[in-house]
């Protein structure tokens, strides 16, 4: 990601596509669309003219979770992260009808990054580039969410 972005992007007005709890850790993955397009795109995003970046944010070792609300599909959530003792993080997600707070380990895993063009309903159901060698092979869209190969595993 870093090669991506030359400052670390925002963490707010993020897109959430998904939320994905898996009992194994425990740990939590966002899928989520951010605000900001990279800096510097892979020349094959460029041609294709993607306008779109979304990743997984894997958390593990949840603890304390909390989950209210929906998201409508024109809603934005904020993601804070904020620093607790003993290698722990307290992350705290909102928008106006949602509220996802929980604590987890402060490794944060980010993957399957990929980039996409915005359809006009603001779906993300399009053709992605994906950045890792072995999701492009494998993958050409957004798998189905229970395709636990890719939701499950970053």
């Amino acid at each position: 990601m870093q090669s991506l972005y030359t400052d670390i992007p925002s963490l707010t007005a993020l897109t959430v596509r998904s939320i994905h709890l898996n009992h194994f850790g425990p740990c939590l993955t966002l899928r989520i669309d951010l605000p900001e397009f990279p800096q510097n795109p892979p020349p094959s995003w460029v041609d294709a003219e993607l306008d779109q970046f979304q990743c997984h944010l894997e958390f593990i070792a949840i603890e304390n979770l909390e989950l209210r609300g929906w998201i409508p599909d024109d809603d934005r959530a904020n993601l804070e992260l904020h620093v607790r003792s003993h290698n722990k993080i307290f992350a705290r997600m909102e928008s106006s009808g949602f509220h996802l707070s929980f604590v987890a380990s402060d490794s944060i895993l980010v993957g399957h990054m990929s980039a996409y063009k915005a359809l006009p309903n603001g779906s993300d159901s399009g053709p992605h580039q994906f950045v890792r060698k072995l999701d492009a092979k494998k993958y050409d869209a957004i798998p189905p969410v229970y395709e636990k190969t890719f939701h499950e595993h970053i």
